[in-house]
C-alpha cells in the first residue's frame, strides 16, 4: 500500500545513521520477520528519536507560513502554485513505518520502559499524520493479512491516541529501571528520566487538545482530559526543558537542523533540484517578508536572532522589485514572486537574511551561542519549552486551568526570548527577561505585543505563537492557522499559477492510494485539498 518498502530497507532505516525517505503506510511488511534479527529495543530508539524531531521536513510549511522564501524558484512549481497531486510534499504525512517494528519488538524482549516509549512516538507521528490527511488507515495498519485497510475517522484516532499516551505513563511509571536495557544511553533524549517522560507527554496530551479546542461541541472531552492531565501531578515541560536529544554531534556528524539550514557547515549536505537547477538546500531558509516585516513593525528584539544579517549588504540605490521597510540589513523575499535576475539581482541568496544564529564555521555551541542555529552540535528538538508555554497559556486563557491569562501569555513570550538567547547568554537567563521586559514596557499601546492594549486577547496570545515559532515549529503554526481562521493573516503564494485563493488546509491521499486501495479511498468521499476540512476545524 501507498509506497513498498523492502525488508532489508527497513532495517538499513533502523540501524544506520542516515534517514530513509518515509513513504505512506506500509501494511504488506511482516514485523514478526524483523524481530528474528538480534535487534532490541535499545538499539532502535535512538534512530526512532531522530527521525520524529520537529522542524525539519517542513521547508514547504515554513515558506507557506511566511517564515521563509527562496527567491529565485522557477515560477510553476506544485509548492508555489498550490496544484498538489499527492502527499510527496508533506514531510510529515505519514508516521515511520518501523514504529511496528518497535513496538512488536519492545513487547517481546519484555520491555514496558520501552513500549511505553513506542506508544509515545506513536501517538507524536499518528497525531502529525491526521493533522495533514484527517481520516486514514489506522487500526489496520500493519496486519499483514489486511491487503485494503479500513479508514479510521481522524476523531477516532485522535482520541485512541489518547488513550496510548495514558497507556505509555502507566508502563514507563512501573517499569523497572535496571531492567530496560541500557536506557540511560538509548534514550537520548532525557535518559531514562521517568519524570521528564511523563512531562513530556503530558504536553503532547495537551497539544492534541488544544488542537481541537476552537470545536465547540469539543469542551466537555478537553475539559475531562485535562483534569487526566492535573490528577497525575508531573505537570509539562517548564522552561529550559525541551523534548530534544543529541546523541553526540561533531563537526563532521552535525545535528540535522544545522546540517539542513546553515550556510555554515563544512559541507553542503542536502541538496535539493528546482526545475532542473540544483540548490543547496539551507538557501530555502531565506528570509520571507511577511514575518520579517511582522517583526520589523513591532520593533521586536528577536528580528536578529530568527533572521541574521544578508552576507552581503544591499548596493546603495539598487533596484528592488518591490519596497522593504526598516533596517536594510534583514531582507527578504515574497514567497513565490517571479524575479527577473537581470533587472533585480539583488533578490539572490546572499542580498537576503537566512535562518538566524551562528555565522563561523566550526562553531561549537556555547552560552554565548545565539538565534536558532546555535552550532553543529546543537540539540534535536521533538518538542520546545515555548510551545509548552503557550499551550498552557491558551489552556488558561479558555479558563480550563487555573493561573493568570496574562502572566502565562507573556511567561510565554518571555520563553521564546529565552530560547533564542535575546540576553546574549544562556546560563544568565535573567538577560533575556530583561530584553523582553524592556520591549514589553516601550510597546504599552501595542495591541499584537501588550496584553492591556489588546482587545482580543486570544488573538494576541495565537499571534504571538506564530511569531515564536519562525523557523522552529512551522507545522504547528499550519494548525493554528487552519483551527483559527486563517489568522494570523498570511499572504498566499505571488505564483502566477497560483490555482487556489486560500492556502490549502490538508494534504491529498497518494496517487497510488487509488490504484491499490480505491474502494476505501473513494469511501471518504471527493477530497478537495483547500476545502476538505481536518476534523479538528470548526
Amino acid at each position: 500500500m501507498f509506497k513498498r518498502y523492502k525488508i532489508i530497507a527497513i532495517i538499513l532505516c533502523s540501524f544506520s545513521a542516515t534517514s530513509c525517505k518515509k513513504g505512506w503506510i506500509d501494511i504488506n511488511y511482516n514485523p514478526l520477520q524483523l524481530t528474528e534479527t538480534n535487534a532490541t529495543p535499545d538499539l532502535m530508539l535512538p534512530n526512532m528519536l531522530i527521525n520524529s524531531m520537529s522542524a525539519v521536513n517542513n521547508d514547504m510549511i515554513a515558506e507557506w507560513m511566511g517564515y521563509w522564501a527562496y527567491g529565485q524558484y522557477p515560477s510553476g512549481q506544485s509548492y508555489l502554485t498550490y496544484y498538489m497531486m499527492d502527499n510527496s510534499q508533506f514531510g510529515s504525512s505519514s508516521p515511520d513505518v518501523t514504529l511496528f517494528l518497535f513496538e512488536k519488538n519492545a513487547q517481546q524482549h519484555g520491555q514496558p520502559y520501552y513500549s511505553g516509549i513506542a506508544k509515545v512516538l506513536k501517538a507524536l507521528q499518528w497525531s502529525r499524520a491526521v493533522d495533514n490527511n484527517n481520516n486514514m488507515p489506522y487500526q489496520d495498519a500493519g496486519n499483514i493479512e489486511i491487503r485494503k485497510p479500513r479508514y479510521d475517522n481522524g476523531q477516532f484516532i485522535y482520541e485512541d491516541l489518547m488513550k496510548q499516551l495514558d497507556s505509555a505513563i502507566i508502563l514507563i511509571h512501573d517499569a523497572q529501571q535496571d531492567k530496560a536495557l541500557h536506557i540511560s544511553v538509548a534514550d537520548i533524549m532525557f535518559h531514562g528520566n521517568k519524570d521528564k517522560w511523563f512531562r513530556f507527554i503530558n504536553t503532547l496530551k495537551l497539544r492534541l487538545l488544544m488542537h481541537q479546542a476552537c470545536r465547540s461541541d469539543r469542551e466537555t472531552y478537553i475539559k475531562a482530559e485535562l483534569a487526566k492531565i492535573v490528577a497525575q501531578g508531573s505537570g509539562f515541560l517548564a522552561s529550559g526543558e525541551d523534548a530534544d536529544m543529541n546523541p553526540g554531534f561533531t563537526v563532521d556528524k552535525p545535528s540535522k537542523y544545522y546540517a539542513r539550514y546553515s550556510a555554515y557547515d563544512v559541507y553542503n549536505r542536502y541538496s535539493l533540484n528546482i526545475g532542473n537547477i540544483w540548490i543547496n538546500n539551507w538557501e530555502i531558509a531565506s528570509a520571507n517578508v511577511t514575518a520579517l516585516n511582522m517583526l520589523k513593525e513591532n520593533n521586536d528584539p528577536r528580528l536578529g536572532f530568527f533572521y541574521g544579517p544578508a552576507r552581503v549588504p544591499l548596493p546603495a540605490g539598487a533596484p528592488e522589485p518591490f519596497t522593504q521597510p526598516g533596517d536594510q540589513q534583514y531582507r527578504g523575499n515574497k514567497y513565490g514572486l517571479p524575479i527577473d535576475e537581470a533587472i533585480y539581482p539583488y533578490q539572490r541568496t546572499e542580498y537576503v537574511s537566512q535562518v538566524g544564529g551562528v555565522r563561523t564555521y566550526r562553531t561549537a555551541v556555547s552560552p554565548v551561542s545565539t538565534g536558532i542555529v546555535k552550532g553543529y552540535d546543537m540539540d534535536c528538538w521533538i518538542m520546545t519549552s515555548i510551545e509548552s508555554l503557550f499551550l498552557q497559556a491558551e489552556a488558561i486563557q479558555r479558563g480550563w486551568m487555573t493561573g493568570d491569562p496574562e502572566t502565562a501569555y507573556k511567561n510565554a513570550v518571555k520563553e521564546s526570548f529565552r530560547w533564542l538567547n535575546v540576553g546574549g547568554n544562556s546560563n544568565t537567563p535573567s538577560l533575556s527577561d530583561a530584553a523582553f521586559d524592556n520591549w514589553y514596557t516601550s510597546e504599552v499601546s501595542n495591541a499584537k505585543v501588550n496584553w492591556a492594549a489588546a482587545t482580543d486577547k486570544y488573538k494576541l496570545l495565537m499571534f504571538q505563537k506564530y511569531m515564536a515559532f519562525n523557523g522552529i515549529e512551522p507545522f504547528e503554526s499550519w494548525v493554528d492557522y487552519r483551527r483559527n481562521g486563517a489568522f494570523p493573516d498570511i499572504p498566499l503564494s505571488y505564483d502566477p499559477g497560483r490555482v487556489g485563493n486560500t492556502m490549502p488546509v490538508r494534504a491529498p491521499y497518494p496517487v497510488q492510494e487509488l490504484i491499490q486501495n480505491k474502494e476505501n479511498l473513494l469511501a471518504q468521499g471527493t477530497i478537495d485539498i483547500f476545502t476538505s476540512k481536518i476534523w479538528w476545524m470548526p
